[in-house]
């Protein structure tokens, strides 16, 4: 079969390469249920392969082949659940890829996933996420719709279901932020809260998904964080991109963040991390101080819903400082000084966030040693770093702080503009004859 699945494999993709006027394509009932039925088989490969073909043919043939390989897949699932000869192991494996297949054509655009809630396809992934006697299980369920959540643009089906109760009270309370008595699941916890991580930053960039639940996401999400263990080092990485995504939801969370020491200190301490740890942090907050722009599902690009005011801007960007004992512009500008380019590079993205906005400009200018940093553009000798330095310098002189610079530091900023990141002062040689 692998042979043959690969063969197929290949003209799937070259019919994905087809002209998209070219509507002589026909994927048969026959075919389509070969297809579906290797979902089944014991052969990894091959049913990768079918699973990959159908997602293909949906993305190129639209939501007609999609409701039949939704419907398809969903017979053959259910069929597989109910049947008590195939045993529990088995029964896992072929759930998990038939779920997979779903979510790889719900993602597609909005009409596949109207069709797989309303196949409830998505009632029976909500099952194996709670099967309580499956860990293993309900923890590929989870990674599935966190691919759910994380999958762009993010359609108005996918997203209402993702904050619906059925599936984040189950969530909440895996995480721990269920009641206040109750613990995070062991063993599920760490990936219940990554995902509630991405709806939070789903909610940053719609507000409006909040009014579907987000309330007791938020509450519930900020009781986990309280109760999060994040001493190691991957659980601190966990840590810090669900703080992050909480603070970034909404102005509420982010002074619920700041006026609490210990989420605060866990979020923002360097002391004792390790340099990818402290870039991570760093860039953490660039990210909540200036989130990025999103492609939207008509592919436009869509500016978050919530950015911090100024004010709340600065004291987050403080608090870095205040956790440390450090002042915050000492602190990250002897980070951007260091000879470790990961530091380096973090550094630089927390400056510049800082840099867009005028008032952040203007602290980090009133401060000894930046202005001469800032201009002293052949310290960084990596290409990366050039770049990532020279759009610190123009986040300054976008931002509202230039009316208000000397004549003298505009001219110069003005100048390594002209030049660009890669500019190399050359020195004229004097050449002698005789």
């Amino acid at each position: 079969l692998k042979p043959a699945s690969r063969e197929v494999k290949a003209a799937a993709e070259e019919l994905n390469c087809a002209s998209a006027s070219d509507r002589s394509i026909v994927v048969s009932d026959q075919f389509l249920s070969i297809l579906v039925a290797q979902l089944s088989g014991d052969d990894v490969e091959v049913s990768s392969n079918a699973a990959e073909v159908i997602t293909i043919c949906c993305r190129r043939l639209g939501s007609p082949m999609s409701n039949r390989s939704i419907q398809a897949i969903c017979t053959a699932w259910q069929e597989v659940r109910g049947n008590i000869s195939i045993d529990r192991s088995r029964n896992s494996t072929i759930s998990v890829r038939c779920a997979s297949a779903i979510v790889d054509i719900a993602v597609l655009e909005d009409a596949n996933m109207e069709i797989a809630i309303s196949s409830k396809a998505m009632n029976q992934l909500l099952s194996m996420v709670t099967d309580a006697s499956d860990p293993l299980l309900a923890m590929s369920s989870l990674d599935l719709v966190e691919q759910l959540a994380v999958s762009m643009p993010m359609h108005g089906n996918r997203a209402r279901w993702l904050f619906s109760a059925p599936l984040l009270n189950p969530l909440l309370q895996m995480a721990g932020g269920g009641c206040p008595d109750e613990d995070p699941d062991p063993i599920l916890g760490g990936s219940a809260l990554r995902l509630l991580s991405a709806l939070c930053r789903l909610g940053q960039r719609d507000s409006t998904l909040f009014g579907l639940g987000g309330s007791e996401l938020l509450t519930g999400f900020y009781n986990a964080l309280q109760k999060f263990d994040g001493s190691g080092e991957l659980e601190r990485l966990a840590f810090i991109d669900a703080v992050s995504s909480f603070a970034s939801a909404s102005p509420d969370a982010l002074e619920l963040v700041l006026n609490d020491p210990i989420v605060r200190e866990g979020w923002l301490s360097l002391s004792v991390a390790q340099p990818k740890l402290k870039s991570v942090v760093m860039k953490s907050v660039a990210n909540v101080l200036d989130p990025p722009a999103e492609i939207d599902a008509s592919g436009d690009l869509t500016i978050t819903s919530n950015i911090p005011t100024n004010a709340m801007a600065l004291k987050l960007f403080s608090s870095v400082g205040l956790v440390n004992d450090r002042d915050a512009t000492e602190l990250i500008l002897s980070l951007a000084k260091s000879t470790i380019e990961v530091l380096r590079f973090g550094a630089y993205s927390l400056l510049e966030a800082v840099a867009r906005r005028g008032t952040g400009s203007q602290m980090l200018l009133s401060h000894g040693g930046f202005f001469e940093f800032l201009i002293h553009m052949e310290g960084e000798t990596v290409k990366e770093g050039k770049e990532a330095k020279f759009k610190i310098i123009e986040a300054v002189m976008k931002s509202e702080a230039r009316g208000l610079l000397a004549d003298n530091i505009v001219t110069k900023l003005e100048k390594i503009l002209d030049q660009g990141p890669f500019y190399i002062q050359t020195e004229k040689l004097d050449v002698m004859t005789e």
